[in-house]
């Protein structure tokens, strides 16, 4: 029982982190070995482990910690950092988790980690309240989720996840366009922030920004039977009403 505690306060740890409690591989390989026997640890994957609660054997680290230290890099992107901070309109059993080292997808306590490329770390934050987690900041989950709808959860999703926000940093915004530096994303931003450009507190000039950025090619915003309207002001082809889908309903776990 002598690491119980140094291992709980990590919560979430690798062989590593054993070896140097211990000074001694071997001895942290035994260690693992018979806690993980005796339900006091879980094994994750491989070289990492979590810490149980002993009177129910429940992970003591959450999913989105989990995430977090898969990789030196990981992150929580996407759709999992719109559950993280609570705007996601459905809770999805599959978290997507940005990593500039790859991983084969696994699944523990029910939730799928599914592994997607990243080859930027900019705008990505390690929240004062918790230590573990690393997630993209709110300008670049929604710039993330609006270059890739179809891992914010599709359209629909996404359209109701931006209508909870209140306030957004435009200029965070404008240097995260500027880093990524893509005429499709400018486009995209551009026309779908357009709907929530007062709850979200955008300035014409943002606007003006994107469009001078667009260049002359013309893009689908989904697929091209759903994105059946052309917007002349973004060169897009869209559904003709995005704010429909706040007037759908949709299934709470998926």
């Amino acid at each position: 029982m002598k690491y119980i505690e140094k291992l709980h306060k990590l919560k979430i740890f690798h062989k590593k982190d054993v070896v140097a409690s211990t000074k001694d591989e071997n001895v942290a390989k035994e260690i693992l070995r018979r806690y993980k026997k005796q339900g006091w640890i879980s094994q994750v994957r491989r070289d990492l482990y979590v810490a149980t609660d002993l009177a129910n054997k429940a992970s003591l680290a959450t999913k989105f910690e989990i995430a977090s230290q898969i990789t030196p890099s990981s992150f929580l992107a996407y759709h999992a950092a719109l559950e993280y901070y609570g705007l996601a309109h459905q809770v999805f059993y599959e978290l997507y988790v940005s990593s500039m080292e790859t991983f084969n997808d696994f699944d523990y306590e029910g939730i799928t980690y599914t592994f997607c490329q990243s080859k930027s770390k900019v705008g990505v934050v390690n929240p004062v309240t918790d230590s573990l987690i690393k997630v993209t900041d709110l300008e670049r989950t929604v710039l993330d989720c609006i270059n890739r709808i179809d891992l914010s959860g599709g359209l629909e999703e996404l359209v109701q996840s931006f209508a909870i926000i209140t306030y957004i940093n435009e200029s965070k915004l404008l240097d995260y366009l500027h880093h990524f530096n893509k005429q499709a994303l400018y486009q995209k931003a551009g026309f779908i922030l357009g709907y929530f450009q007062k709850e979200m507190k955008l300035s014409d000039a943002f606007f003006e920004t994107c469009k001078s950025k667009i260049g002359k090619s013309t893009r689908y915003l989904t697929d091209r039977q759903e994105s059946d309207t052309y917007f002349k002001e973004w060169k897009l082809c869209a559904p003709e009403n995005i704010l429909s889908f706040l007037e759908q309903g949709g299934n709470e776990y998926v």
